[in-house]
């Protein structure tokens, strides 16, 4: 994309529906397999993709889409074109922290290719709050109740701003939700999905 590799992992289920999973800044799409959730999505008939941010895990960096800490504003342009790439008009998008923000960045700028948005502990969005109210599509937000990295307080923040929205305070985790608690995660996302 932009003349730079992408690496993705994927599980295609053969549906009609598509999910697309956002990594966190210290993490790439491996992190996603460790809890199953490709395979829990999958048995939900969607088909789920997870690429490797540009400059992070196994895809080349890329000028055009670089992020850095406290700002990924660039990141709305590379979802689209990578769901673009793969013919995917539209989809729901999950990230953790840097993914979280990410997906509600995506959700704010590209509302005709959202189905639906699951931040976990969004990072790097307060400056977007406001902004929040125009997401239209449903929300999910979910925390660990010991997040040291991003408090749990923007969790009842963000839930206020987005009027389609609910949180999901995970008791006794930290930040990475579905890493520390993920039959809990799978619980709380699968039953989302499910009432999409």
């Amino acid at each position: 994309m932009h003349g730079k590799r992408v690496f993705h992992r994927y599980l295609k289920s053969g549906a009609k529906k598509d999910i697309v999973m956002l990594h966190g800044w210290s993490f790439t799409s491996r992190d996603w397999e460790t809890p199953g959730l490709f395979n829990e999505y999958a048995n939900l008939s969607f088909n789920v993709y997870a690429p490797d941010y540009p400059g992070f895990g196994m895809s080349e960096p890329s000028d055009f889409y670089s992020v850095k800490r406290g700002n990924i504003e660039a990141s709305a342009s590379f979802i689209k074109d990578y769901m673009q790439s793969l013919g995917v008009e539209h989809a729901v998008i999950l990230g953790a922290s840097m993914g979280g923000g990410m997906a509600i960045l995506m959700g704010m700028a590209h509302p005709d290719m959202v189905d639906a948005v699951i931040a976990v502990a969004p990072a790097w969005v307060e400056n977007y709050t406001e902004k929040m109210k125009n997401i239209e599509k449903p929300v999910l937000l979910v925390w660990g109740s010991e997040d040291t990295v991003v408090d749990p307080h923007f969790g009842n923040k963000y839930r206020s701003a987005i009027k389609n929205s609910q949180l999901e305070i995970v008791e006794g985790s930290k930040h990475p939700v579905y890493l520390e608690k993920p039959k809990r995660f799978i619980e709380i996302t699968t039953g989302f999905l499910k009432s999409l």
